[in-house]
């Protein structure tokens, strides 16, 4: 009668996980869901430096120390795995420059869970942000076919300040 009433208690511990397998979804943190956002936020905080001098275009090569320091807190970029990278196009953001779709943040890391589904995953893709405000997905090929080669790294944008700061103490 033990060995029943083990077997029943069993199946159904077994069934309840099952069950919530089916009906919870895992978290969508991280990983792109992450990296859109911080690709979102350099490109805000790109557009908020173009607006303080005046609606002039900006780009990230021409940042003061100052202006640098809005990089820092860059949102998300601390949710993305450590081996990831955000990197930052040269190209001048703001002004009355028409908006364009030219990239102008992305994440270096391809991801898999955006779209969120339900059952297997989404297709490897890496997060972009645009010139014209937009964020979105692109694949593993044309990511590739990208010219990064003038793309920095946003993680040094953050530390020129550092250790500029760390220069003038010295």
């Amino acid at each position: 009668m033990r060995t029943v009433l083990t077997i029943v208690v069993g199946v159904l511990i077994l069934s309840e996980a099952a069950f919530m397998t089916f009906v919870v979804q895992s978290s969508n943190c991280g990983g792109n869901s992450a990296a859109l956002v911080a690709c979102g936020d350099v490109l805000t905080c790109l557009r908020l430096t173009s607006a303080d001098r005046g609606d002039q275009p900006v780009s990230i090569g021409q940042l003061t120390s100052t202006e640098r320091e809005r990089f820092n807190q860059v949102a998300g970029l601390s949710w993305i795995t450590p081996s990831a990278t955000v990197l930052v196009s040269p190209a001048q953001v703001g002004g009355d420059q028409p908006r364009r779709r030219e990239i102008i943040a992305v994440c270096d890391t391809p991801f898999d869970n955006v779209p969120r589904r339900r059952f297997g995953k989404a297709p490897l893709t890496h997060a972009v942000a645009y010139a014209d405000g937009s964020t979105g997905l692109i694949s593993v090929r044309e990511f590739r076919q990208l010219d990064l080669s003038k793309f920095v790294d946003i993680r040094i944008i953050q530390n020129s300040k550092q250790a500029s700061g760390r220069a003038a103490a010295d």
